[in-house]
């Protein structure tokens, strides 16, 4: 049902009440009064069911939706499963979220609080119309012979007083939702900037958390390199011929004075030096290979063999 705005499109004549008769005079005032009072009933008559359908569907569904939120922790401490147990857990936090998101709507659009205020409205109008109706009805009854000039002001005087206490309680309403209005939009601001502070504690702390992993990933990543293994092999007089090996591997033979090998696992290695000459002697020496970086060990041929 459509609602026409309370404006006056058009003023009546400006002799409307002068030069008639006290029956017509009385007739159009009353008319006048009559359809101004139902202008403005109307008007929130009408913009009070809206008002009332959305507010008592917020209310229904926050209530359904905080039964089942307060209903599914329930369920999840009764859950075998750790999946069951935080399915139904995520569940009731989102259903609860959901119902406080519908509340502050509501406070936001003034859905409830326009209806109280309304409703307390029109029924003042009601009640200020009904009074209207008897006070004139009384004085006709009480008025003894016909009506003249003198009639016709006092009763103006109580469609006027009508008129004033109607538009007085419009204008205290509209004060009422202007001061609303901006309580709401204050809070919606309030709200924007506590969430988005939030969020950015969040994402600062998700940043952090990415880099220090990050960080950790490269030292990890950095920790497993390969290093590299320098063998400098000092001989009493002229290099001779020996084998020369890492951990289980394969002795390979080897003459010279610096021993090398690329790619080396980091970890610790034993690195053994087997001499061909008579008598043989073999040499072992426990070395630990560092990542990304050159390892240099010294094999003196005339140390003592090891059994």
């Amino acid at each position: 049902m459509s609602k026409p705005d309370i404006s006056t499109t058009t003023l009546p004549p400006w002799d409307t009440y002068k030069n008639k008769q006290p029956d017509d005079a009385l007739a159009s005032i009353y008319t006048d009064i009559e359809a101004t009072s139902l202008q403005m009933r109307t008007w929130y008559w009408t913009s009070i069911r809206s008002k009332r359908k959305i507010s008592l569907a917020v209310r229904g569904a926050t209530v359904v939706l905080l039964i089942f939120g307060t209903i599914l922790p329930i369920f999840a401490a009764i859950q075998v499963e750790a999946k069951d147990k935080l399915l139904f857990t995520q569940w009731a936090v989102s259903l609860l979220a959901i119902a406080g998101l519908m509340q502050v709507a509501d406070r936001v659009f003034g859905w409830s609080s326009g209806w109280m205020r309304y409703i307390t409205t029109v029924t003042t109008m009601e009640n200020l119309t009904r009074v209207f109706q008897l006070e004139w009805a009384k004085y006709l009854v009480s008025k003894v012979g016909s009506l003249d000039p003198s009639d016709v002001k006092a009763l103006f005087d109580l469609a006027l007083r009508l008129e004033q206490e109607l538009t007085k309680l419009q204008a205290d309403e509209t004060t009422q939702w202007v001061n609303e209005f901006n309580t709401g939009t204050t809070f919606l601001e309030t709200l924007i900037k506590t969430q988005r502070e939030e969020t950015d504690k969040k994402l600062e702390a998700i940043r952090t958390s990415l880099t220090t992993q990050e960080a950790s990933a490269k030292a990890e990543g950095k920790a497993k390199l390969p290093g590299a293994l320098e063998v400098t092999i000092v001989h009493k007089g002229e290099p001779k011929k020996i084998k020369i090996a890492l951990d289980d591997e394969a002795p390979v033979e080897f003459l010279g004075y610096v021993w090398s090998r690329l790619e080396v696992p980091v970890g610790q290695h034993l690195l053994r030096v087997l001499t061909t000459s008579e008598p043989p002697r073999s040499i072992q020496r426990i070395t630990e290979i560092k990542p990304e970086s050159i390892t240099k060990e010294q094999i003196s041929l005339g140390e003592e063999s090891k059994p």
